[in-house]
């Protein structure tokens, strides 16, 4: 059974203890923020745990945000009604007998490495929200238990193999994700890092582009922040400084610092490092550069990452949300999915011409970086211990609406696996002609926890224990999706 160490509860803080809590935060608030210290400590708390090895080290997460049409995606549907079926074709990947949409030409040259589950489920109630967070957390969206993200639980359990930067980061963090995000019964610390500051989103293709929690406090002056590393040298030969507690310190103190000096964080968050062919493959564009960004972060030993993707406007070269014509660049296509131009739906009447742009406008930016990243991590050799993982909070109804869009659904959706001991080139699981039901092997977000929890080598038949003592179970009834181990 694993050992679950927490900070506030495990014992009464020794006079040591609080001394170096206080001197750490003293120290470190005024530079980069509390919460990013504590993060660092608790990753070196956490990377001390014994644990079985898994298949994989290192998660990175892809979430597209609102919703993708299965049938226009990993799951065609050529049979389907006349009047309800997608206008684009199924087209073979380079694995004999899987088809993809002609939407993905180029993810279907990928399909070798990927396992596509074309029978997975999402929350009872299809909304943006409630699947989010069943995805996020592997609870019920309505359970009375305030579950930690999954990425707050892996590096409570295991850490990260990068010190420097924390263990779970949002890469940028956008939207739906920041409103689902909890740490629940672990530490705030735990919390996701977020590269991003808007929670509209902000344009990683912008030069300018920075993230805003790595510079330092403007009262600061880089004087003041010499004079206090000074300080702690000084403190470093005094006599406390002999103690155990003084050099666990220090530890802490250094990781803080590499954090804003570090050549690797700086190299890690710079995609200027990368040549001009990794650049074009992914894609210069916003989506290309929060996948490029995921994978470098991966490359520098940070335990989870999830990318979160909503393009700017000025991409398609639209006015922005809430705005007369304006667009709002995720999946929820209600209204013309396949139509380019004004819609006349609710949406269209309500000072804003629809939520997305047709799949032929959007899909050729996710296939063009998703087929980048699982070929890109592939040749780096990063696939054989990253689990790779591509979701949306659910799926689209299998027939068309009156406004030329699809609704939300949750009885049939397609993610995807790659990496750390997935098999690729299989589908697992299937659906009816209309792409709605699940016909064989359902599988739930709370499975898909599961695999990741699985994947890690976390046990979770030893349950997680909250501050009080309580066991509690990793995921809500998860089981590991077998075809994938």
């Amino acid at each position: 059974m694993l050992k679950k160490l927490h900070l506030s509860h495990a014992r009464k803080p020794r006079k040591t203890d609080r001394l170096r809590r206080r001197l750490l935060q003293s120290v470190s608030v005024g530079m980069m923020g509390v919460g990013l210290s504590e993060m660092l400590i608790l990753e070196t708390v956490a990377k001390s745990k014994s644990i079985k090895s898994g298949q994989a080290k290192r998660v990175l997460v892809v979430y597209e945000e609102g919703g993708i049409s299965q049938m226009d995606t990993w799951d065609p549907k050529p049979e389907a009604p006349f009047d309800h079926r997608t206008p684009y074709k199924s087209i073979a990947t380079n694995v004999p007998g899987i088809n993809f949409s002609s939407l993905m030409p180029m993810t279907a040259q990928q399909a070798d490495k990927l396992s596509v589950i074309r029978s997975m489920t999402s929350a009872r109630v299809a909304g943006h929200k409630e699947g989010c967070q069943e995805f996020f957390k592997g609870y019920r969206f309505d359970s009375s238990l305030d579950f930690p993200d999954i990425g707050s639980v892996v590096t409570e359990q295991i850490g990260t193999d990068c010190p420097q930067l924390p263990g779970y980061i949002f890469c940028p963090g956008i939207n739906m994700p920041n409103h689902v995000t909890s740490t629940g019964f672990l530490p705030e610390s735990r919390a996701p890092w977020k590269l991003g500051t808007k929670n509209l989103g902000e344009n990683l293709a912008d030069p300018n582009w920075e993230v805003k929690s790595l510079q330092l406090n403007p009262s600061l002056s880089t004087d003041r922040f010499n004079q206090r590393r000074e300080l702690l040298a000084q403190l470093d030969r005094s006599t406390i400084a002999n103690t155990e507690s003084a050099a666990t310190l220090q530890a802490y103190y250094e990781n803080a610092v590499d954090l804003l000096t570090s050549p690797r964080v700086q190299a890690s968050l710079n995609l200027s490092t990368e040549s001009d062919n990794t650049r074009d493959r992914y894609g210069r564009d916003h989506r290309g550069c929060c996948y490029l960004l995921g994978r470098k972060l991966i490359e520098a030993g940070v335990r989870f990452v999830s990318v979160t993707v909503i393009q700017p406007p000025e991409h398609v070269k639209r006015p922005g949300y809430g705005q007369p014509n304006g667009v709002f660049l995720n999946w929820d296509h209600h209204e013309g999915i396949y139509q380019n131009g004004p819609c006349g739906g609710p949406q269209g009447k309500g000072n804003q011409e629809r939520f997305g742009l047709p799949h032929p406008v959007m899909m050729p930016s996710l296939d063009r970086s998703f087929s980048a990243l699982i070929e890109d991590m592939h040749t780096r050799g990063l696939l054989e211990e990253t689990l790779v993982c591509f979701i949306t909070e659910m799926g689209r109804t299998p027939r068309v609406n009156k406004w030329g869009g699809r609704d939300h659904w949750g009885r049939a959706m397609s993610v995807a696996l790659a990496g750390a001991g997935v098999p690729g080139g299989q589908v697992i699981g299937a659906t009816n002609k209309e792409g709605g039901d699940v016909t064989d092997r359902l599988y739930t977000p709370y499975d898909y926890a599961e695999t990741i929890y699985r994947k890690l080598g976390i046990d979770t038949a030893a349950r997680i224990r909250r501050p009080d003592g309580l066991p509690i179970e990793f995921t809500d009834g998860g089981r590991p999706i077998a075809e994938v181990f």
